[in-house]
């Protein structure tokens, strides 16, 4: 393998599919990618190999005054098989030819790096949870919380849906609903399109529930060969109780498909009710890390000082932090 570097745009789609195909996560591919672009990104897809490793890096540039920073796209993000810091480094290399000021890769939960060997700073971010759907007696490793949650929607009057244009409808009707009941950030609030092609692509399981008057509650999960990822749920009032009992159904059909790994995810941050609740699963808590590099250190600290920002802090770039 030669220490290289090729980008993929969506009009390289036998390219991209080609290099996500072997050692890819699910919010990898370029169906992922597509639908995203509907909600005013453009993905890109870099594949830096790198000292025997490959990292498969889906992002997107993003303009500030005049200058570039990239980020990875929402999603498993960045991932490098084997676990090696090399692809990180020759990346950093690429992307200050290319004159870019910044980038800040989220890494999967299947990469672990060690601190001291990273082109940049590694920082812990949140936690996620991995379920190995293997086990035996899986639903009985459960909490008593989300055994009880299954057990009651299954004697309850809640019929499982399968049927994907009535689930689709619904995705797309709940979601944003739901999003403005949260007061999620700009960031998570997709695009009718963007929801359409997800739940409509060739590599998503869809579930719903419905309480005798419609659709209350909808569940999408993305696979890629052993790997499944809970992508996101969407609920009316009535159904937010049911996503426990949605997520055992979908464990039911991954398991014949030879899915061996679930990532649930986590909360938006650690220890919020989301991941209280995705804890309950008794999976394995792993972290999710990110790396931070400064390209360009002189225009970093000018654009940091014409928007009148520290250095220091959460927000990366520190430009782009919002007003304290």
């Amino acid at each position: 393998m030669n220490d290289r570097v090729d980008v993929y745009s969506l009009h390289d789609r036998d390219a991209w599919i080609a290099a996500h195909r072997d050692c890819g996560l699910p919010t990898q591919s370029w169906h992922y990618a597509r639908a995203l672009s509907a909600s005013g990104v453009e993905p890109k897809l870099a594949v830096v190999d790198a000292d025997g490793a490959r990292m498969l890096l889906p992002f997107f540039e993003r303009e500030w005054r005049g200058s570039i920073d990239v980020a990875t796209l929402i999603g498993s993000s960045a991932s490098i098989t084997p676990a090696n810091a090399a692809p990180l480094a020759l990346w950093h290399e690429y992307a200050a030819d290319r004159g870019w000021v910044a980038g800040y890769m989220q890494m999967s939960t299947t990469t672990d790096l060690r601190e001291d060997d990273v082109a940049g700073e590694l920082i812990d971010i949140n936690e996620w949870f991995e379920l190995d759907i293997e086990r035996e007696n899986l639903q009985r490793t459960f909490s008593e919380t989300v055994r009880q949650k299954i057990k009651a929607a299954d004697i309850s009057a809640v019929s499982l849906v399968e049927d994907r244009t009535r689930l689709t409808d619904s995705l797309i009707e709940l979601f944003p609903v739901l999003m403005a009941r949260l007061g999620a950030r700009s960031r998570y609030q997709f695009a009718p399109e963007t929801l359409n092609e997800w739940a409509n692509a060739p590599s998503a399981l869809l579930l719903g529930a419905d309480l005798g008057t419609g659709i209350e509650a909808v569940s999408l999960f993305l696979v890629h060969r052993d790997q499944a990822e809970y992508q996101l749920n969407a609920c009316s009032e009535r159904g937010r109780d049911l996503s426990a009992w949605l997520i055992w159904n979908a464990i039911v059909r991954l398991q014949p498909l030879g899915v061996r790994t679930l990532h649930l995810g986590g909360g938006v941050r650690r220890g919020d009710g989301l991941y209280q609740f995705k804890q309950k699963f008794h999976g394995m808590a792993k972290p999710l890390r990110a790396v931070r590099q400064i390209y360009h250190p002189a225009k970093y600290q000018q654009l940091c000082a014409e928007a009148g920002r520290t250095f220091a802090g959460d927000w990366f770039p520190a430009y782009r932090s919002p007003v304290d």
